[in-house]
Formats: structure tokens, sequence, C-alpha cells
């Protein structure tokens, strides 16, 4: 069986000094300093060009699907916005223009990082609506301003970090006194260690479980910004929706990479659990001989059910983005085939994560052994440059109104294409018999299937690909079974498999690889990517090596006083607050 996967450019830099280094136990500060030094370290390996970006060129997707993002996910937050958002915006407008073409390739070369600012603590999937402003003044310089405190920009990382920044920030310009439409500049935020003048920024806490970002709320006080920060025409569009969605176009080849994220996820998380799996024993209460807790169906079926979707994924990945790059292509098509792949592989994502990680127990707990992390992190990534749900709405709607379709399929006998069909039959009944689609009761009823029938489509094309690809059958097999659960009562009505031969297909086919489980693993080429110390004896004694460690190893005395027995002592001064701090610094 051939490996779905390439072989990656960054092998050895994932191995290096400076990802290896443990970061759990470091302060905040100190980890995110360092993501941005790995940051530059990968910009500096593919040296991507305006062209990449652009043009979704195999080298870009190269760079996207790169298990380096995930196994430091921070690092995949700061150069997807760095590249795909940024540097991608500015390069839209950067034909003609000598200033933008400097700042491209100052950004292109990582000498300054990228920032992207739409959203505002008040508008988020509704920022076509947001509050700030950059009015044009009489020399034709701009003056950008945060009018409410609802306008504050929300969430890119925006404090000083190392690195000096620059960002493209959505605004409504304001020409006397004329709103012209929300427009995209140029804005240089700081210095690497300073703030510009007028500009504020406020460190968010940590998100819940995920690597730390410097995430803020970035605020900017009657800024003063030269006429070139001004990307789109100053005037006002005649159809200013449809600039807005323009301007902002890169967000869609964002959703489409967010789905990239995290089918890295699921190739690392898969490799962590398996070869744990492999590694941890137990007695067999029949034999009373060990036996590895992989050997188990409940451990086996789960462990190469993340494998099976994950190959499958990859080959959905490599046909989303040959899609996404068709230049025949209208952007709804793109941007629908993005939200298919990130809503479809997203949701698996951070459904396997979380079981693979229950399957290993207390180890899988904790951050260094990566599976809770990841999971963690893909919730982000679930939100990010296209929230699931939303994204899922209003693309199962368009479909269902006939404003757009689905790619055809070449396997019309597949239960996943009648499946698909099937739903969106249903659906479409269900709307032809509506005032309208925006019917209150309709509505409530269409609303909540909408990622269901995303998500049938995303399943119908990743086996569409896989098949098209020449991919292991026994592999599609057990990909096809796994999906069948997420609407088992269909199958069973519409295509007469009881539920229970439903589960026994699962085992079947689960049972059918688990000879294979060592070669699949190895399949994934994620070894280098893979830092959890449960994934050998040798990395295991290393990290208990590495741990803080309090007590004599001595044997015990056997005058030793127990506690209630000990003389009272003087009682200590209590440490300064900072003691543990500047302890481990």
């Amino acid at each position: 069986m051939n490996s779905p996967f390439p072989t990656h450019c960054t092998t050895a830099l994932a191995q290096s000094p400076l990802f290896r280094l443990q970061t759990e136990g470091l302060p905040s500060s100190e980890r995110v300093r360092l993501s941005y030094q790995r940051a530059r370290a990968v910009v500096q390996t593919y040296n991507l060009t305006a062209d990449d970006i652009l043009n979704v060129t195999p080298r870009y997707w190269e760079f996207h699907t790169d298990p380096i993002l995930s196994q430091d996910i921070s690092v995949g937050t700061l150069l997807t916005i760095h590249y795909n958002l940024c540097s991608g915006t500015i390069a839209l407008f950067a034909s003609g223009r000598p200033d933008l073409e400097r700042t491209l390739q100052q950004l292109l070369s990582y000498e300054v990082s990228g920032q992207y600012l739409l959203t505002e603590i008040g508008h988020g999937l509704n920022a076509i609506n947001l509050e700030t402003t950059c009015t044009m003044l009489s020399n034709g310089e701009f003056e950008l301003n945060t009018p409410s405190a609802g306008a504050a920009k929300f969430m890119p990382p925006t404090t000083p970090c190392g690195v000096p920044c620059v960002a493209v920030v959505m605004a409504r310009l304001v020409v006397g006194g004329e709103d012209r439409g929300v427009k995209p500049f140029v804005v240089p935020l700081h210095d690497g260690e300073r703030m510009h003048t007028g500009i504020v920024s406020k460190l968010l806490t940590p998100r819940g479980g995920s690597r730390p970002v410097n995430h803020a709320l970035t605020y900017f006080h009657h800024v003063r910004l030269p006429p070139t920060a001004l990307l789109a025409s100053p005037e006002k569009a005649s159809r200013p929706r449809d600039e807005f969605f323009f301007n902002i176009s890169r967000v869609i080849s964002g959703t489409l990479s967010m789905g990239a994220l995290g089918l890295s996820a699921m190739r690392i998380g898969s490799y962590v659990a398996g070869q744990y799996s492999l590694r941890r024993t137990v007695v067999d209460a029949g034999s009373g001989l060990t036996r590895p807790i992989a050997s188990f169906s409940t451990q086996y079926t789960p462990v190469l059910t993340a494998i099976a979707q994950t190959m499958v994924f990859q080959a959905f990945a490599q046909e989303a983005r040959a899609r996404f790059a068709d230049k025949s292509a209208s952007l709804p098509m793109k941007h629908f085939v993005a939200a298919v792949f990130k809503t479809t592989v997203i949701k698996h994502t951070k459904e396997t994560l979380l079981g693979l990680g229950d399957r290993c127990g207390a180890q899988g707990l904790f951050e260094i052994n990566q599976l809770s992390v990841l999971h963690a992190d893909m919730r982000g990534a679930a939100i990010a440059e296209g929230d699931l749900l939303a994204i899922s709405i209003r693309f199962a709607m368009d479909l269902l109104l006939g404003r757009i379709k689905a790619p055809a399929t070449p396997y019309p006998d597949s239960v996943l294409y009648k499946h698909e069909q099937s739903l969106i039959a249903h659906l479409t009944k269900v709307l032809s018999q509506a005032r309208n689609h925006r019917d209150a009761r309709t509505e409530a009823i269409l609303l909540p299937q909408c990622p269901t029938l995303i998500e049938a489509i995303g399943h119908r094309l990743a086996y569409d690909a896989a098949m098209q690809a020449g991919m292991d059958k026994d592999v599609v097999e057990l990909y096809v079974a796994s999906v069948m659960p997420y609407d088992a009562g269909w199958y069973s009505e519409n295509l007469g498999i009881p539920c229970w031969e439903q589960k026994m297909q699962l085992l079947g086919a689960a049972k059918a690889l688990y000879p294979q489980l060592e070669a699949l693993l190895e399949l994934l080429k994620v070894k280098s990517y893979a830092t959890a110390p449960i994934v050998s004896d040798q990395a295991w004694e290393g990290y208990v090596e590495s741990l803080d460690t309090f007590g004599n190893p001595q044997p015990c005395s056997p005058t030793v006083s127990f506690p209630d027995q000990q003389p009272q002592k003087q009682q200590q001064a209590p440490l300064p607050r900072d003691h543990f701090v500047r302890a481990h610094l």
C-alpha cells in the first residue's frame, strides 16, 4: 500500500532543537515569542512567492498541509494569517504599486509579520456592518479611528513579540461625510517592541487548553495614515456588498487552509494514539499473557477509523485544492468547495482527537502528548475564517435555492451519493412548502439540518476523490462504514441496512486492517512531528528525566519520624510571590 502523503521539506526542522524544546512549562509570553521564531524558520524553509499565495500553487498547498503547522499550532495560526490574509490581500492590489511591492517583500522574507484586522468585538459574522472608520482628510491622508468599544478589532495577535508588524485593517472609508463602504488599509502596528502612536493593543487572557497566541483587542485613536495606505479604490462601489466580499476574498482560501490544518492534526493524533496503543500492554485475563491494548476492538476500531478517514481526506484535500485553483471556477463555487472541505474535515478532526484522547486514558489529558491540545486548537480552527455553522447554513441554503450545485459524481451507485441526493430532495421539498426561505417555521426546521447536508456532500466528495486516486479498497471500505453511523436511520430505512449490520460492517472493516496497523502508521509520515513522549519507551524515559524532581531516592531510614512525631520547626517567613517564577527563569 502506498502512502497518499508527501514527505515534507520541514522534516529536519521539526526535529531541530527549535521545535523539540519542551515549552509546556515555560511562561506564556516566552512560548509566544518562541512561536514567532519558529514561524520565521518555516518561512525561510518554504520561501513562498506572491504568485504561490495568489494562485494557491502546489507549493503553497504543500505548506498548508505541512504537519509542522500543527506540531505547534501557534505557528500555524501566525502563518496562515501572515501569508493567506495579510500578504494575500496586499498581493491582490500590489501590481503597479512599488510601495506595496516593498511591503510585500518584507512580509515574504518575514522582516515583518503580517496581521489581518477585520472582525470587531461587536461585529463577527456580520463584519460587513463593522464600525471602524478611516476618514480622508483634505490633504489626501487618512485618519483611522475606533469610534466605540464595540468596534475594537477582536482576536488578531497584535501585541509586540520581537518582530515588527504590519496589518491589513478593514475600515469604513468616509470622504466628505459620505460612507463609501468597507475598504482595506495597510497599517504598521508596532516595531516589534513598542506600539506605534495612537494604536493600543490589549492582550487577551489565554484560550482554554490551546497553545498560546498573543490574541488581543486592538484600538485606533485618530491614527494618521499616508494616502498610499488605501488598497482599494476610494470611490463608492455601485454594488457595495460585492466589493466587500472581493476585498475580504482571501478569507475564502483561508477556509480551505483551515481544513488542511485539521487534516494535519488528524495525522499527528492518529499516529500518537496508534503508537501508544501498540506500546501499552495489559495482562490478558484468560491466557495470563501480555497483549497490547491495540488488540482490543475498542482500541483498534477508533484508531484505524481515524487513519482511514485521514487517508481519504488527504485525497479530498488534493481534489479540493485543484477545484479551488481552477481559474474557470467562479468565486462562489470556490467558496462552496472550501466550505464543504473545511466543514467535513474539521468536524471529524474534533471528534477524532477527543475520542483518541479518551482511548489513551490519563495520558490523553496532558498537553505534551498532543491530543488534548490539538483538540483545543481545532476548536479555534472551526471558528476561524468561516465558522462551521455559518458557512454550512449559507451554502446549504444556496444549494437548496438552486443558486449553486454540488460537483457531479462518477460513482452514482455509491451509498454516500444516494444519501446526499436523498437529503437534498427532502430538504428542497420542505423549502418548497414554505412561503419563503426566511419563514420562521421553515428556518427553525431547516437551519439545524444544514451542517448535516454539507457534511453528507463532503463525505461523498471525499469518497469520490479516494476512489479516483486508487486508494486501497479496505481503507475506503472502513471510511464508508465509519461515516454511515452519522445518519444510521437513513441507511436502515432507505437502503435496508439495519443499524446492527452497520455496526458489524464497521467492526469487520477495522478488523481487516488491524494486521496492517503498524504499516499504516508509518504511511502517515508524521513521526518527525509527533513530539508526544507516549509514542515510545525511549521518548517516555527522556520525558521522565526532564521533569522537575523532588525528594531523595535513597532508601528510607528506619528511624524516620512520621509527621505528627517530628519536632516543631521554626516557622519560616512566606516566600515572595514571584519566588517560583524567578527560580525557573
